[in-house]
This record gives C-alpha cells, structure tokens and sequence, in this order.
C-alpha cells in the first residue's frame, strides 16, 4: 500500500506587522495577481498528492474560510489561537488518519521543492524534516554535520553537545511522521519543545537546507511583501497586473490586486491592495497602497 500524507496549512496568525491591511484581509488570504498566498502554496502542495488537506483559522475566519473552502480544504477553526505547535494537537484527530502529513505556513512565497523535501525525508529515516535557509539574523537552528538538528539557539538554553555544522532559519514547511504526535500536547505553544521532546526521547529530526536551490520570503513587512510579490511578477512574466498605461514600460511592476477602475500613468513598483480614499498621483512610486495607509518601500 502507498504512503498517505496530510498537508495542513497554518492560517490563523495575527500579521500584526502588516496591519492595517491585515485588520480586513488576514495575510495567507493577501493576493499575488489575482492569487491568494494560500492558493499558491496550495497549488505546490499538490505535487506531493495529499490525500487529506487541512488549514487552521482564528483571525478573521470569515475571510480566511473563503478561499480555503475553494480549494475544498477541511478548515478547523480556533476559537483560542493555538501557536504553531497547538494547532497539531487541534487537528490530531485528521492528520493521524495518514503515514505523515506536511505542516506549511499559508503566508510564506517560495520555491522550495516540497517533492524533494519528502524524498529527502524518507531516505532520512527522521520523525521529521525541517526546511531550513540561511538568514543570518534568524539562524536559530543547530544541524549537524550529518543533517540533523543538534537544537534550538536561544530556546531553553541549548548548547550543542556535538560538532556544529551550519545554523540555518526554519523556513515554516516540514514534513512529519505520524508518531512525532506522540510529542504534541493542548494549549497553545510554539513547535520547538515538541521538537525537544522527539530529540530527547532519541528521535531524529533532519533539516533540509534549502539555501542555496530556492527563493524564500516571509511577507509579513511592507518591504517583505514588494520583494515576494516583485519576484512573483517576475516567475509569472506579468509586470503590470490590471494595469494598462498610456505610455507602455518594460517592466512597471505594478500589482491592482484592487481592481482599481482608473489609474494614473507613470505608476512604477507600486502595489494597491484596496481602493484608496485619496486619489494616486501621477508618477506614484515605491508605494503599497491601502485604503488608509501608504507605505513607502525600497525598489
């Protein structure tokens, strides 16, 4: 019989440092040419052929339900948020019905090829496999010179008791085994003490480091999310998404996820995100648009 897996997509977070665009659209539900962040990592899932997928939801579940009921998704709702360690306990009842299951943040932009990560991890024999990059004001995870995870830094005061070979950032995807739920608890908490649990009941974890074969931006920043969507524009060829200037440019890299009806000419790298209440100007650059907010980014 073939392996099952489970994807279960994390969307009940807060984006506190994107507010307030995400006080009315929580930020797995922000689109990137007419597409949900949610729907786009959706889509590369499918290339593992899940046979159950699942995604949490807490702030502003109307909205986040939406495009999650699209993709035909069971959708467990939190009334107490429960962190990124919680929601596993929340959601035990479906993703022990398979082998092992995919955990991914809804709010991520990436290329990480999540079929090599599963290959990846079955040839590791680990109860779990990170997804790991190098983000040198983030590396917090410990991997050793065979690739597995020695421990957290800054988390319980870990040390690494053997050979260091890199510190990588956890990239918010990994795939599991069935047994590593064993290790959840209720409540809400953080994945790293059941991390520690697997770790000192003699489990491996393996981390996968993706470094240096795939783009990754976490788009919780207004600059976070020009630079994701700036390079989405580039993957899809598509640099001036429901705009039509008068005065053609190359590469204008203008996003309407609005559907603005009128805009100005001489837009460039500038992204609307809700009808404004002021008009935009002529020449409007580096700007995210909101319906009361301008954030100015670097191009």
């Amino acid at each position: 019989m073939a392996d099952t897996l489970s994807a279960f997509f994390l969307c009940a977070g807060y984006g506190q440092r994107l507010r307030p665009l995400t006080d009315r659209i929580p930020k797995p539900a922000i689109t990137f040419q007419g597409r949900t962040a949610l729907e786009i990592n959706f889509r590369r899932a499918q290339a593992l052929f899940p046979n159950r997928i699942l995604a949490n939801t807490h702030h502003l579940y109307a909205e986040m339900e939406k495009p999650a009921q699209k993709m035909a998704m069971n959708i467990l709702y939190e009334p107490e948020i429960l962190g990124t360690g919680g929601c596993l306990h929340n959601a035990r009842h479906i993703l022990e019905t398979t082998d092992r299951f995919l955990v991914h943040n809804g709010d991520l932009m990436h290329t990480i090829d999540l079929k090599d990560l599963l290959e990846r991890h079955r040839a590791s024999g680990a109860i779990g496999t990170l997804a790991g990059i190098f983000r040198p004001t983030h590396n917090t995870l410990s991997v050793a010179p065979d690739g597995h995870l020695l421990g957290v830094h800054g988390f319980e005061d870990f040390s690494p008791a053997g050979a260091e070979l890199a510190r990588l950032t956890f990239a918010g995807i990994a795939i599991y085994e069935k047994a590593f739920l064993d290790f959840v608890k209720p409540g809400c908490e953080d994945i790293k003490p059941y991390w520690t649990a697997a770790l000192r009941a003699g489990h491996s974890i393996a981390v996968a480091n993706y470094s240096h074969d795939a783009a990754w931006f976490d788009f919780g920043t207004p600059q976070g999310l020009w630079e994701a969507s700036k390079f989405y524009m580039e993957q899809t060829k598509e640099y001036s998404y429901g705009y039509t200037p008068l005065v053609r440019e190359m590469r204008p890299y203008v996003s309407n996820e609005a559907g603005v009806d009128v805009l100005p000419d001489h837009l460039r790298d500038v992204l609307i995100y809700e009808e404004p209440m002021a008009a935009i100007p002529h020449h409007t650059v580096n700007q995210i648009i909101g319906r009361d907010f301008r954030w100015e980014i670097r191009p």
